[in-house]
Formats: structure tokens, C-alpha cells, sequence
């Protein structure tokens, strides 16, 4: 598998904010957002390392004996059969697992095996990413999954509404406001913020913001 970074942390955004967890980062990601990328260094198929499965649980296990651990990316789902093989081991070793995902790859054979999907539908914000959603996922995903929109003009939340009017889903909606600015200054009060802040209240939608980047910026393995 290739790897970008391996570290333990807080949940910082989504259903589990908050809980100590290990994340795997994969490299390489399918998809070249117009905003710029929270993670660019694991865009790069080239970058990262290259690491066995045993190898992964091994820095797993050094960090935490049990509890949640975050696989993501990049696009972990690039990596099919290596994820796989990754999600099963830390099953069998009483690990909880989420996965995020951007959604361009329908549902794998070994879904049920994943305790969380999160997946990021690309909204029109996103540019040449928007689109790529596969629909399957409004089928498969349950309750304790999670779809989840970074929305960052009025046409992202007009996308949201449409998008999700009518439907009966079970995941929970995750409305990721992105941020003004890196300053916190900035970011403190800004009125996008507070539309979108109303935009979850008005349609009963899940706030998700990225609490860790208020504490630490956009620090690697935080």
C-alpha cells in the first residue's frame, strides 16, 4: 500500500468529533478540486511510502490497542484490494473502522465490513470534481454513515437542497462550511459561516466543521 502518513489525534470534523482516533492516510487521490486541497501532499501517487498491511497495523497498534480508526486520504478506495485486506485486520482485532471517501468508486463487495462511510460528494465549488459522485451510495449507506458537502458558494447550497429533496436517506448530512481564511481572525464571525449555520438549522442538517484546523492550522498528523 502506499501511504502518506500514519498518526493519532482527535476526530476533528463529521459524526465522531472529538474521539481519539488513528488515522491511515493513502496516497494518491482521482480527483483535482478547484479550491485548494486540505491534504495536498497526498495527491501524488509518487509520494508517501510504500508499506505492507502488517506494517500499518504495526504503527496502529503502537499508537492505540482499540478504538476508531480513520482510513482516508487521498482516495483510499484506489487502493481497493490493499484496503480491503487492511479493513479486515483491524476487525478481527476489535478496531472500529471509518473510511472517507470522495464517492467516485461505487460501494465495494466488502461495505457491510466497515463500521462508518463518510463520503464527500463534491458540490459545484469543486469544479472540475463536481459531477463524479456515483448514486449507489444514496442506496447502500445506513445510518451510522454519513454524506457529507463542503460548501463554499450559494450554488453549493442550492446543489445540497436539490440534491437531497425528497429523498429518503438514513446517513447523516454533514454541511462543512469552507473557511474564509486561514487566519482564525478571519474565520471567527464570518458571515459564510453564519449562512451556512442557518442553512443546517432551517433544513435540519448536521454543522461539520474542522475543528482541528482552529487549533492547529493546517499542521500534518493533527
Amino acid at each position: 500500500m502506499r501511504i502518506s502518513e500514519v498518526f493519532l489525534s482527535l476526530q476533528g470534523e463529521g459524526t465522531h468529533v472529538g474521539i481519539p482516533t488513528v488515522f491511515v492516510r493513502l496516497q494518491e487521490c482521482n480527483l483535482r478540486c478547484a479550491y485548494p486541497c486540505d491534504t495536498p501532499y497526498a495527491l501524488d501517487p509518487a509520494g508517501g511510502e510504500e508499506m505492507s498491511v502488517d506494517e500499518v497495523m504495526k504503527r496502529v497498534r503502537d499508537f492505540k490497542k482499540d478504538g476508531w480508526v480513520e482510513i482516508t486520504g487521498g482516495e483510499p478506495l484506489l487502493q481497493l484490494k490493499g484496503v480491503c485486506a487492511l479493513v479486515q485486520k483491524l476487525k478481527y482485532e476489535g478496531y472500529f473502522v471509518e473510511i472517507e471517501t470522495n464517492g467516485s468508486f461505487d460501494p465495494p463487495e466488502w461495505f457491510r465490513l466497515v463500521d462508518s462511510w463518510n463520503v464527500d460528494i463534491k458540490c459545484p465549488c469543486s469544479g472540475p470534481a463536481y459531477g463524479s459522485f456515483k448514486p449507489r451510495w444514496l442506496k447502500r449507506l445506513r445510518k451510522r454513515d454519513a454524506l457529507k458537502f463542503v460548501v463554499g458558494t450559494q450554488e453549493d447550497l442550492n446543489f445540497v437542497r436539490g440534491l437531497l429533496s425528497g429523498a429518503k436517506l438514513r446517513p447523516t448530512i454533514l454541511i462543512s462550511p469552507m473557511l474564509p481564511s486561514s487566519h482564525i481572525s478571519d474565520v471567527l464571525m464570518s458571515p459564510w459561516l453564519q449562512e451556512v449555520w442557518d442553512f443546517c438549522v432551517r433544513n435540519n442538517f448536521r454543522w461539520s466543521f474542522q475543528q482541528h484546523k482552529l487549533a492547529w492550522g493546517n499542521l500534518r498528523g493533527v
